[in-house]
């Protein structure tokens, strides 16, 4: 098994898993390691938990979020924008 279908596989069973107790010895274990994150391509560390976005993730949220506010743009409702994901994709 490769790190990243074990990475997965964990993500699964700590997802599952409802002990408390098991939870927080699994925090204790990953506590000193540092989050971060590289995709092809490119290399960026994630500042504790604040985010896991990228500098241009958050910029393009930041101006998304702007023009909404102004009225540039208008958001869709999420009824709406599931009704299309099902016809679109059955599901």
């Amino acid at each position: 098994m490769d790190a990243n279908a074990l990475k997965i596989e964990l993500i699964q069973k700590i997802i599952a898993c409802d002990d408390e107790d098991l939870l927080m010895k699994i925090e204790g274990l990953l506590k000193n390691i540092k989050p971060g994150a590289s995709e092809a391509g490119e290399s960026y560390e994630v500042e504790g938990r604040k985010s896991q976005l990228t500098n241009e993730q958050l910029e393009e949220i930041e101006r998304r979020w702007k023009a909404y506010k102004s009225g540039e743009e208008k958001a869709i409702p999420w009824e709406d924008v599931r009704k299309e994901i099902q016809n679109k994709y059955g599901f």
